[in-house]
């Protein structure tokens, strides 16, 4: 792959890593997010009451409504789209005290609650062994030379 794409082996094996595992400080292998979420202010039968009213008659601003009161904290994107809305839609309900939007920090670290405790050496069976003392020999006589390891995918070739 290096080879065929000009790049580095290090490179390629970062490819086939999930995301954000190849920083060497886990604290900081994702950065935290914040998002903006909606809360409704007002109760939904004071609400429903301004509905009936004819208070309320904008037909976007009744469904953005109609899906926070179906749904307890909605991410603001999430409301735009499934509520088929639009920010300036959600920024009147705000303006005229239907809604509240706050905005969160998302944890997105995939490690912050892991304890990851590091694994033995494993032992190699017969023919990994074979081909271990074939690859250090290479090396402890400075021949750098390229192997090839032949296998199943996930039997331990690293």
């Amino acid at each position: 792959m290096a080879h065929k794409y000009f790049c580095n082996i290090s490179e390629c094996i970062k490819l086939m890593l999930p995301p954000g595992t190849t920083a060497k400080n886990t604290e900081n292998r994702v950065k935290d997010k914040s998002a903006k979420f909606v809360y409704l202010l007002k109760e939904p039968e004071e609400i429903e009451e301004e509905i009936e009213k004819k208070i309320l008659k904008s037909d976007k601003q009744i469904r953005t409504l109609n899906f926070l009161m179906q749904n307890e904290e909605v991410l603001q994107s999430e409301l735009i789209s499934f509520a088929e809305s639009s920010s300036a839609v959600i920024k009147t309900l705000e303006k005229n005290g239907y809604i509240e939007i706050v905005e969160k920090e998302i944890n997105r670290n995939p490690f912050k609650n892991k304890h990851i405790t590091p694994t033995k050496n494993l032992e190699l069976t017969k023919e990994q062994q074979k081909a271990m003392n074939r690859i250090e020999g290479s090396i402890i006589d400075k021949e750098f030379n390229e192997f090839l390891l032949f296998g199943v995918t996930g039997s331990r070739k690293n």
